[in-house]
């Protein structure tokens, strides 16, 4: 069901009409967003599933071919994508357990440990991300380059005026 069909949605719209001092237009706008950006990750969560991956496992993934043929340390991957460094590591063992990296110790710090793709690895991302980037592409194929650009600017107003009430 689309957000924009719930009664929580009719009504916040409803009282942003009525109430002095609210704009219901760019509420609309909003929590139209909202709506897009949840089917759209449903839509790419569904390709990453195809494969057994999740979006953690992906960025990773994405992150050692980036890097590749340089390993990559769990403290490393973890900056690259944003997440602490628990989260790396359970992501890491899972990507273990399903043969896509391996584990090397440095032979000079033994406290070390380096990642790296599998050729497992290799060819699982590749179909993955080649199924993800066509379906990204699939999904805006309606979008002239006026309309992208258009869509551009707004997302990054928006993203420019949501983060004033993250600081």
């Amino acid at each position: 069901m689309k957000y924009s069909d719930c009664l929580a949605y009719r009504t916040l719209i409803a009282i942003a009409r009525q109430r002095q001092g609210l704009d219901a237009p760019r509420c609309q706008v909003i929590f139209e967003q909202l709506d897009t950006s949840a089917v759209l990750q449903a839509a790419l969560h569904r390709v990453l599933a195809e494969y057994q991956l999740s979006e953690r496992k992906f960025a990773v993934l994405v992150v050692l071919f980036t890097l590749d043929p340089d390993p990559s340390t769990p403290a490393d991957l973890a900056e690259h994508t944003g997440v602490s460094r628990s989260a790396i590591t359970e992501a890491l063992d899972q990507l273990a357990a399903q043969n896509c990296i391996v584990r090397e110790r440095d032979d000079q710090d033994r406290r070390t440990i380096y990642i790296r793709l599998t050729p497992a690895g290799h060819e699982l991302l590749d179909r993955a991300l080649m199924q993800y980037l066509r379906t990204a592409g699939d999904i805006a194929r309606l979008l002239d380059q006026s309309a992208q650009t258009n869509l551009l600017g707004g997302s990054a107003l928006i993203k420019e005026g949501a983060a004033t009430f993250l600081s």
